[in-house]
């Protein structure tokens, strides 16, 4: 029965191949599921993990053991790898998507939202490092926790790297996050119904209001009847796979990601790093490449499937780090004061930008929600967005904020990390 010890231990190839088909393929069905019509798909991958890693430490015959004596269910190193590694192919297919849209984003009402998506993320960066000051919580679990309380997941693992390169061990990071995703979930969903009570916004008022808007170009209006389907569609239109591409665009990333750029007053330099560097450039990929006739990038199923699976890679690697210290931090630790101050920062920027938003700017409330949803990169909440409002509206809002967004969600969670921790 030696076979059976050598996949329980935690040392061999094997033992980590079999734990991370279980915590993935579980976290996916789990995520499935849905309570109160919302589910957290991809992301209970992350609590899965912790679960097992919490379990898997309550038995010592089964932990590896590292030179300084650590116990582990899984080796940190292959962990550290994987989780960057997951990383990069996640951000990388995301700029592939998002990459047609950068540009073309600023145009006409574009700007207008795009900086009220950045208000927002200031907004959440402004009350962190208030938090910071007011509470004496160390910058690091302060970002974790904006990192969960907005759903960025690449911010987490831009700060976690950042973190990793001073020298510290970032495992904390991904336990404040895992406590506050949760409630950001709810929270992103809460704001956008609050907006429309503080408002009293009818939804079929709405409609009719939409219908009855005159239509100022052909753009405008295929843009509003775009489904989500076709939005897709617009992003890849390749039909034939090219890897050369996307390794040389990985290649160039991480490369970009490594560059330190010096900034007066700020004790490291600030790099990309292997979130922002592959992001960057398969944002110009996608945006320049049929521009200057470069080869087909990939399939449209081929990005989903690369995003999702570097994403599974992420957040299982972020679960087993977090698990071995996860429950021990949650009640004694406090964790719980973490999930209340990760409830303020999801609330507070979306509800006093929306609502300057919609009463200020006028900004129509479909679009809103999907500013809203795309201003912290949450699917969710585009899936709730587009459900209520009967159209596909909010998926304009979203594409056309996302870009940016996520751009700024992983240099401001890496600049907290140095210039605060």
């Amino acid at each position: 029965m030696n076979w059976v010890h050598e996949l329980l231990v935690g040392n061999g190839v094997g033992h980590i191949v079999l734990v991370f088909a279980f915590v993935i393929s579980l976290g996916i069905a789990l995520g499935r599921i849905k309570i109160g019509g919302l589910s957290l798909g991809m992301t209970f991958v992350l609590f899965v993990g912790i679960a097992v890693s919490h379990f898997g430490m309550q038995f010592p015959d089964l932990l590896y053991v590292d030179k300084s004596g650590g116990k582990h269910f899984v080796d940190p190193e292959v962990l550290h790898f994987v989780r960057e590694f997951g990383l990069i192919l996640f951000v990388y297919a995301v700029g592939l998507q998002v990459g047609p849209y950068f540009f073309v984003a600023f145009k006409s009402g574009g700007l207008k939202l795009n900086l009220l998506a950045a208000a927002i993320v200031f907004s959440a960066v402004l009350i962190t490092v208030a938090i910071h000051y007011v509470t004496g919580i160390s910058m690091p679990i302060m970002v974790g926790i904006l990192s969960g309380a907005i759903t960025n997941t690449p911010g987490l693992g831009a700060a976690q790297q950042a973190y990793t390169n001073m020298g510290y061990d970032s495992s904390i990071l991904g336990t404040a996050y895992a406590m506050s995703y949760p409630l950001g979930v709810v929270g992103i969903i809460l704001s956008i119904i609050v907006i429309r009570v503080i408002f009293r916004i009818d939804i079929d008022e709405e409609n009719k209001r939409l219908h009855r808007a005159p239509i100022h170009s052909a753009q405008k209006e295929k843009q509003a009847n775009t489904k989500p389907a076709e939005l897709e569609k617009q992003v890849q239109v390749s039909d034939e796979p090219h890897l050369i591409p996307i390794f040389v665009g990985i290649l160039l990333g991480v490369i970009l990601g490594s560059i330190p750029v010096y900034i007066p007053g700020v004790p490291q330099p600030v790099k990309l790093g292997l979130a922002g560097g592959p992001l960057v450039v398969a944002i110009l990929m996608g945006a320049l490449g049929p521009k200057i006739k470069f080869p087909s990038l990939m399939t449209r199923s081929a990005v989903l499937m690369l995003r999702e699976v570097g994403i599974c890679l992420f957040l299982a690697c972020v679960g087993l780090i977090t698990g071995e210290k996860f429950v021990e931090t949650m009640i004694s630790g406090g964790g719980l004061f973490w999930v209340g101050l990760g409830v303020i920062i999801t609330l507070v920027p979306l509800l006093v930008v929306g609502t300057l938003a919609y009463a200020v700017f006028k900004i129509d409330y479909f679009t809103l929600m999907g500013m809203v949803a795309g201003s912290t990169t949450d699917p969710p909440a585009l899936s709730y967005s587009v459900g209520t409002a009967g159209n596909d509206k909010p998926s304009v809002g979203y594409v056309t904020v996302y870009p940016l967004t996520m751009f700024l969600r992983i240099m401001t969670a890496q600049l907290l990390i140095l210039l605060f921790a």
